[in-house]
């Protein structure tokens, strides 16, 4: 299995908070999950669409909001 399947769904379980809810959130029986988080099975692309669209949603909130700059004044 690609590492990079490894790498998203393990980070998509520490967002969430642990496998349960991932399995939760993506739909999926703890079992299933458990074996592509040994490596043992890949994940059906549509559950590892959702693991992905979690870690960036997650990561781009982690980003610095640009602050709005202030309208000039007309002179």
């Amino acid at each position: 299995m690609p590492d990079v399947y490894l790498r998203t769904l393990q980070r998509a379980s520490q967002i969430v908070g642990g496998e349960q809810a991932l399995a939760l959130h993506l739909k999926v029986t703890p079992s299933h999950l458990a074996l592509w988080l040994k490596g043992l099975e890949e994940p059906t692309t549509e559950a590892f669409l959702r693991a992905v669209d979690l870690v960036s949603e997650h990561e781009l909130a982690q980003l610095p909001q640009p602050q709005p700059r202030p309208i000039p004044e007309p002179d």
